[in-house]
């Protein structure tokens, strides 16, 4: 799984691509001083330990454990010592998927009913485009992430089925099924499902027997580790906040435990085409299909790029990558390889700490590529007519969380313009991004060695002008709007900005008075408070989610005081909206100050059009628990 502690700050969803460092450093030139680098990492970010393996085809090139597994023990790390491995999980699904289709027992393009009618979904366009098993794998369902209080259950006696039945509401087809790619946990598991009940056991030994076994993955555990010694202690991004160990509701998504020497023996196998020693475990073509999509608006806009089964294929560093991901509750893994160079790495640390994670990446990438040609990328063309043409304002497309995409369509606001030579996207927050063209649809960055963006219709979805932006794993799908609707919402964002920080700066001068009695006999009083009241609603609901990073899960997933307060906070905001609104346009009093009734009225005229937005999307109110 990844990691959503950012969703509940209301930032966008991006996993790491481009790695924070100083590259005005050479690479590591040998083991030794990739090795030493990386303890430099851990040191200066206060990261307890890590797992490493670096492979190729034919041999294993370092693996390792460095730094302590557990920091009150005094634990040291080891080759051995294992670590969570998050969504990295997700890729045995699809291999196990796989080997059913070899014997015949399923195919790619089953719809789910036909394998198991008894797990509830939603589709409204299930007569003409059901959910198939490759939707599943590619994240092509349409279906939304799971919800809080999904990720806050922590049940380890809790079966497959159970964990699917729990909280069904997710699974709802939000696009035509096949289209757009949206990531989502719950997808995995009722694949991983229709394997356990086509096995008639649990998923757990199906990929035991199956996978770990001969893969020499001895170590490897969908379940917490018997002592658990073997196991590295989770750690807050502190380095010293030891996390709860997280079971996960839906374990095929997620749950695996791994040490860098299992981790060794998987990413050889990929490496090997789906050999291990002399068996054949799956077809060379199984594993190539992994890496590419083939059902998603990415997969039919030419690039090369995308979201396979489980697996991706992504730019990095100037590099293509395959490869997936993981983050848990204080710990964070990375795997990727390079298929045409036959090397490839995996690595696991036992903290939160996004930037030990970036530069420990970025390290090891430079050291596999340091002596490998770079690729030559596809030489640019004149500026296609369609480019001109699909010029304008565009909103991304394709939420992951539903719940948050009131806040991703404004902040992903972006707009597009072309010149002689290139287009560029310049997005609402951030630096604008370049691209040349070099086919008709296609475009790629002055340091990408492929195309990483296409122009790209969505006519089953009735999106006849969009846009597919390659990112770090899986695609954003943006869609073209009208400029006019753009203005408004950018020019209601600003008012409820501004009108924010002046009720706070005129509440800094009168509230001292009042309280020392000066403002007392001051008529209609009111006017002042309740936009003064809708605004610190806001502010605690922000300050809730912003300190709650780090145990999002239990404080939001639950019934706790911290979800009551936003809950409350979402319903103080418009009442207060509408109680200062009908405050401000009341008869007014012969001694009230005029610029203060403006005020009060022209914010909370504002507040009660945000109420309305939010209320339109579901925000008003907000049960984070359910």
């Amino acid at each position: 799984m990844r990691a959503l502690a950012p969703l509940l700050v209301f930032t966008l969803i991006t996993a790491p691509g481009a790695r924070a460092q100083d590259d005005s450093l050479p690479p590591p030139a040998t083991i030794a001083e990739l090795q030493s680098r990386i303890r430099d990492v851990l040191a200066e970010t206060r990261t307890p330990a890590i797992g490493i393996a670096l492979v190729s085809r034919d041999s294993l090139l370092w693996v390792a454990g460095l730094g302590t597994a557990d920091v009150a023990a005094g634990r040291a790390a080891t080759e051995t010592t294992l670590f969570r491995i998050g969504s990295t999980s997700k890729a045995f699904v699809s291999l196990v998927v796989l080997q059913l289709e070899q014997e015949g027992r399923l195919r790619l393009e089953d719809p789910i009913w036909a394998h198991a009618p008894e797990i509830a979904y939603e589709n409204r366009w299930e007569q003409t485009d059901p959910v198939r098993i490759v939707h599943l794998l590619e994240h092509a369902t349409g279906w939304d992430d799971l919800a809080l209080r999904d990720y806050a259950l922590n049940d380890s006696t809790i079966t497959l089925r159970q964990g699917l039945d729990y909280n069904p509401g997710t699974r709802t087809s939000r696009w035509r099924p096949g289209t757009r790619v949206a990531y989502c946990n719950s997808g995995p598991a009722v694949a991983a499902y229709i394997a356990e009940k086509l096995e008639g056991r649990p998923f757990e030994d199906v990929v035991r027997e199956r996978l770990f076994a001969p893969l020499g993955m001895t170590t490897a555990t969908y379940l917490r580790p018997d002592p658990p010694e073997r196991l590295a202690t989770l750690y807050g991004g502190d380095g010293t906040t030891p996390q709860f160990y997280w079971h996960i509701l839906q374990r095929p998504a997620g749950a695996i435990n791994a040490s860098a020497r299992d981790m060794a023996q998987y990413v050889r196998f990929l490496l090997n085409r789906g050999r291990v020693g002399g068996r054949q475990l799956l077809p060379a073509a199984a594993i190539e299909r992994m890496e590419r999509p083939r059902r998603s608006l990415t997969a039919r806009s030419g690039l090369a790029l995308g979201y396979g089964l489980h697996l991706a294929t992504y730019v990095d560093s100037g590099w293509v990558w395959v490869g997936h991901d993981g983050g848990v509750n204080g710990g964070l893994t990375n795997m990727a390889y390079r298929p045409d160079q036959g090397v490839g790495f995996a690595f696991m640390i036992n903290s939160g700490n996004v930037d030990a994670y970036e530069r420990i990446g970025r390290l090891v990438r430079d050291y596999l590529t340091r002596d490998a040609a770079a690729p030559e990328p596809p030489a640019p063309i004149a500026m296609p007519a369609l480019a001109r043409e699909r010029t304008g304002w565009y909103r991304p497309d394709n939420p992951r969380v539903q719940g948050l995409y009131f806040l991703q369509r404004v902040l992903g606001l972006g707009r597009v313009t072309v010149d002689d030579s290139t287009l560029v996207a310049r997005p609402l927050v951030g630096k604008p991004t370049r691209y040349s063209p070099v086919a008709e649809r296609l475009f790629r960055t002055a340091t990408d060695p492929v195309p990483t963006l296409a122009l790209v219709d969505d006519p089953d979805n009735g999106r006849a002008e969009a846009i597919e932006v390659m990112g770090y794993l899986v695609p954003t799908s943006y869609h073209r709007v009208w400029a006019p609707v753009v203005w408004l919402e950018l020019i209601v964002a600003g008012l409820f900005l501004l009108c924010g920080l002046l009720s706070l700066a005129f509440a800094l001068i009168w509230v001292p008075r009042w309280l020392v009695r000066r403002l007392r006999n001051v008529p209609q009083l009111h006017v002042r408070v309740w936009p003064l009241l809708a605004t610190l609603a806001v502010v605690v609901f922000v300050a809730t989610l912003a300190v709650s990073v780090d145990d999002a899960f239990v404080r939001f997933g639950t019934r706790t005081p911290w979800a009551w307060t936003l809950f409350t906070c979402t319903l103080a905001f418009p009442v207060a909206s509408l109680l200062g609104l009908v405050a401000a346009v009341r008869p007014r009093h012969p001694d009230a100050r005029r610029g203060v009734r403006w005020l009060a009225l022209v914010t909370s005229a504002v507040y009660v059009v945000v109420a309305a937005y939010l209320g339109w999307w579901g925000v008003i109110g907000w049960r984070s628990w359910g």
